[in-house]
């Protein structure tokens, strides 16, 4: 059943404790007070109750006396952190092709709000909504504009100029904070949320397109949103989240352990208490995104192999065998078939 509950990734949140800390804040004592794990915010898989996030980032804007916090903090998380949707944009082709994938795919962050391109007269406009249709809590609203602006400066296009920045909320005591971040002067107390880009921006090309690796981490963050809404809560859940957001390590029990802040043997301990062991839940995992990538003709099966691990296409041969009780290649012109007679 999924979580009632809208998340947030914890990647947010350890921006804006690693800003808070910078200008001498006791994070700890915040977190502690929150019942929020210092540890939980290193795992890139992890996530929190939006109420919790938006709780804790308003006492960390209140301690640090920077009202604006949230429009610094994105600088303090490298590229990668965001990790399958940082690399999609950064190999789409132009600018527009990369701000739509952040749209499309904006639920892996947080599944409750969404983000629609608007095509005007004289450019592309991003606009937030939650997925009730409701307004984007302000200091969210900031965050993912900020955010997306500075990944796209850090190494996507760093000379990207906004056109135009819409808020919905009422003008600060010091605006100063949103024109150093966006370069533009910003529309307070408008009737949306909108980023806007000219159509010049938006036709431009990236620093790094990748059409081929772009094309697969697509179909890897098609295949994580689809997972995404059956997320429930345990440690087998757990290690089948970390698993998918990093499939190429899921066989890998150090791996996984590392990205839960656990060691091995208490990563092995908690899965047989549960009634499993590392081995079943990796199967899985990779069956299901396998049998996943496996749906777009587009991915070649030695694709699939690399995208899960594999060195050679042939172990992934017998791996998917062995799960499946065919071969990929068959499995794929079954799934096919089925597909062929379901259209008809």
């Amino acid at each position: 059943m999924a979580n009632s509950v809208p998340t947030i990734a914890v990647t947010s949140t350890l921006a804006m404790v690693r800003m808070a800390e910078a200008r001498g804040v006791a994070v700890d004592e915040v977190l502690r007070a929150a019942g929020v794990d210092r540890d939980t915010l290193d795992a890139p898989d992890a996530r929190l109750p939006a109420t919790t996030v938006l709780s804790v980032w308003g006492v960390l804007r209140e301690r640090s006396g920077d009202s604006s916090l949230q429009l610094h903090a994105p600088s303090m998380l490298p590229f990668g952190a965001y990790q399958v949707l940082d690399y999609l944009v950064a190999a789409s082709e132009t600018l527009g092709d990369g701000v739509q994938q952040f749209a499309r795919f904006f639920g892996l962050i947080a599944e409750a709000v969404s983000l629609t391109i608007e095509r005007r007269a004289d450019g592309y406009a991003l606009c937030l909504l939650m997925a009730n249709g409701t307004p984007v809590t302000p200091v969210y609203a900031d965050y993912i504009f900020a955010a997306l602006v500075s990944r796209l400066r850090m190494r996507i296009r760093p000379t990207v100029q906004v056109q135009r920045l819409e808020l919905r909320h009422a003008r600060p005591r010091d605006d100063a904070s949103y024109r150093e971040v966006f370069g533009v002067a910003v529309r307070f107390g408008a009737a949306a949320d909108r980023l806007s880009f000219s159509h010049e921006e938006w036709q431009a090309p990236t620093a790094t397109p990748d059409v081929a690796l772009a094309r697969l981490l697509e179909e890897h963050a098609r295949i994580l949103a689809a997972r995404a809404p059956r997320a429930t809560a345990g440690i087998v859940a757990d290690v089948e989240r970390a698993m998918t957001a990093r499939p190429a390590d899921s066989g890998s029990a150090t791996s996984i352990a590392r990205s839960l802040n656990v060691s091995v043997r208490t990563l092995q301990r908690r899965l047989v208490d549960a009634g499993t062991n590392f081995r079943d839940v990796s199967d899985g995992v990779r069956s299901q995104l396998a049998e996943g990538y496996l749906t777009n003709a587009r991915v070649s099966i030695a694709e699939v192999a690399c995208l899960l691990g594999f060195s050679e296409q042939s172990s992934f041969n017998r791996a998917f065998q062995r799960w499946t009780g065919e071969s990929p290649g068959r499995w794929r012109q079954r799934a096919d078939g089925n597909e062929r007679r379901r259209v008809r």
